[in-house]
């Protein structure tokens, strides 16, 4: 009987160690809540939940939501206009208003749970919500104003590589890249009584918005005298960064 208890007691002694270290690769915080601090002075509210998986890999799913406002980098978008008149007043008039969701999985390359570099093919679906005015002289010399409203809808997709830390319960997620490619739809319209308009000052508007293009793509348009409706397709380029902090249980 005692020596039954020796090989009884030397068995479980020798099996510990593979009986800690289940329990620790599966007593690990799989709830993350984040929210991204680089997005706040763009006026953007950015937050995301991470689910860990096991240890080595997890999915999350964003969401983005910026009110309504002028342009981000407008400066920019009016030195890239080059002179376009149309295009320059298109973009100082523009008031947009925006929100997304980004699904995510990631892979850990840290020994630790869900720290260290990863990386995390992602996808993004966008919507816009966009107001915006072109105006033109009239053959009378006067100014007409066009008011523009509509939506724009964006998928994309990318791949994000990042590092995440934990202190205790608290986390620090450093998106460094994640560049994506995809398209958006644009569509707007403006219910502007033109009924009145002269021949020529419709010929100029026709030709104006034929000729208006964003990144060598044109819009199709069409003028009536119940107004005006123009759509178009763009690529979409990204680069998704930022630095999140935030918790995890």
């Amino acid at each position: 009987m005692k020596q039954l208890f020796l090989i009884l007691a030397g068995s479980a002694l020798l099996s510990a160690p593979s009986f800690a270290k289940d329990a620790s690769d599966n007593d690990f915080k799989k709830n993350h809540v984040k929210l991204n601090l680089f997005s706040l002075p763009l006026k953007t509210i950015s937050l995301q939940y991470e689910r860990g998986l096991t240890p080595k890999m997890s999915v999350s799913l964003g969401v983005r939501f910026q009110p309504s406002s002028n342009l981000p980098f407008k400066n920019s978008l009016v030195k890239a206009a080059d002179d376009d008149t149309i295009a320059t007043s298109i973009i100082n008039e523009t008031q947009m208003s925006n929100w997304a969701i980004t699904p995510e999985f990631r892979y850990y390359f840290g020994k630790k749970p869900l720290q260290g570099f990863y990386v995390a093919p992602f996808a993004r679906i966008g919507g816009y919500s966009i107001k915006t005015s072109y105006s033109y002289e009239e053959d009378n010399g006067k100014t007409r104003i066009i008011p523009l409203e509509g939506n724009a809808t964006s998928i994309t997709g990318g791949l994000l590589l990042g590092a995440q830390w934990h202190i205790g319960r608290v986390l620090i997620d450093w998106w460094i890249l994640g560049p994506s490619y995809g398209s958006t739809n644009i569509k707007l319209t403006s219910n502007t009584d033109l009924s009145t308009q002269s021949p020529s000052d419709r010929q100029k508007l026709i030709k104006d918005l034929n000729e208006f293009s964003i990144s060598g793509r044109k819009f199709e348009s069409e003028v009536d005298d119940n107004g005006v409706r123009t759509k178009g397709s763009l690529p979409a380029f990204g680069i998704r960064t930022g630095l999140c902090i935030g918790f995890c249980f």
